[in-house]
């Protein structure tokens, strides 16, 4: 039974290593092209459907409640 759940372990592992190798450059460009839309006055826009509809919420609230212009 251990060994089924060092497995499962390493499989997670794997599965965030593999993410992080594939997503990281992805992100930062992302994040860069957000920036550069708040930075010339413009809106970004987040939607879904079901679930992803919570996660987008949910990114738009951190984002308004941390970087909301005075």
């Amino acid at each position: 039974m251990e060994e089924n759940v060092r497995k499962q372990f390493q499989k997670n592992i794997d599965l965030h290593q593999a993410a992080r190798d594939q997503l990281s450059e992805k992100i930062v460009q992302a994040s860069m092209m957000m920036i550069e839309t708040y930075k010339q006055g413009k809106k970004i826009l987040f939607c879904g459907n079901g679930g992803s509809a919570a996660d987008a919420q949910h990114l738009a609230a951190e984002l308004i409640g941390r970087f909301k212009r005075e």
